[in-house]
Parts: structure tokens; C-alpha cells; sequence
């Protein structure tokens, strides 16, 4: 036979030197043990998961933060709407707390994702007559808002 690992003096075929006949021990290893596999299957799946778990906090994120900025632009509609009406006329600058269902595009719906809410007090002292507006923007049932508020002369 040609193969030197099969020569008396040299490595068995098995890798490893015969011992039983004093021959030197030279190992050698070929390939990974299956408990240097699993370690790294394991350290594979943790960060995986964590990956996982971080692209859906972003996720999360990107929503409320693309709802807080649609409820900011419907309050800030809403307000310049009620700066531009009539001081003394207009039902919307009523005294008290006035509500409708707005959809993301500013349309008065029933059954709407936001509410948006203003709030008209007219102040106490006979001068300057002026009216504190409020504007409130709440989606989700009320967990999440976006309050701005303003005051107007005649």
C-alpha cells in the first residue's frame, strides 16, 4: 500500500497513534465536537432572538410615532380652524367641551381611530374678554394624546 497512514511507524487511519505498540502519540482532530456545534447553535438563537425582539420594538415605535405626528396635525388643524371662526358666533367657540371622530386624513367619521376634543372657556375677568381653546387629540381609547392649547381676542 502506498498510503502513509497506513505505514507501521506512522498515524492509524483512525487519526491517532497505536499505543498498545509504543508507537509516540500524535493525535490529531478533524471537524468539531458536537458540544462546540450546540455552544454555537446556542449563541446563534440568543442573538436571533434578541434581533427579533429589537425589530419588533421598532416596529412598535415607528406606529405610536407615526400616530403621534397624524393626532399633532389634526390638533393643530382643529386650532387654526377655531382661530380663523367667528369670535361671537360660531357654535364651535361656544363656552364648554366640544367632540368629534376624526379619521388620519382630518374627515369626520363615526367609528374613527382619533378623537379630537376642544375645550372653550371663556376667561373670568371683563378685560381682555378672551377664550382659552384647547385641542385634544386621543386615539386608542384614551391611553395615548396630544394636547395643545392657545388664547384668542376679538
Amino acid at each position: 500500500m502506498n498510503n502513509p497512514m497506513l505505514n507501521d511507524n506512522k498515524i492509524s487511519p483512525f487519526g491517532r497513534n497505536d499505543i498498545a505498540n509504543g508507537k509516540r502519540t500524535v493525535g490529531r482532530q478533524d471537524g468539531w465536537t458536537i458540544i462546540e456545534v450546540l455552544v454555537a447553535v446556542v449563541i446563534l438563537c440568543v442573538g436571533l432572538l434578541a434581533v427579533g425582539t429589537m425589530q419588533i420594538s421598532a416596529i412598535r415605535g415607528n406606529f405610536m410615532g407615526g400616530n403621534t405626528s397624524i393626532a399633532l396635525t389634526l390638533a393643530s388643524e382643529k386650532m387654526e380652524d377655531l382661530l380663523n371662526k367667528d369670535y361671537v358666533t360660531d357654535a364651535d367657540l361656544a363656552d364648554g367641551a366640544h367632540t368629534e371622530e376624526v379619521s388620519d386624513s382630518g374627515v369626520v367619521a363615526a367609528g374613527s381611530f382619533y378623537t379630537r376634543t376642544w375645550n372653550i372657556a371663556d376667561t373670568a375677568s371683563p378685560w381682555p374678554a378672551m377664550k382659552e381653546m384647547t385641542v385634544i387629540v386621543s386615539w386608542e381609547n384614551n391611553r395615548h394624546r396630544v394636547t395643545i392649547s392657545s388664547m384668542r381676542r376679538p
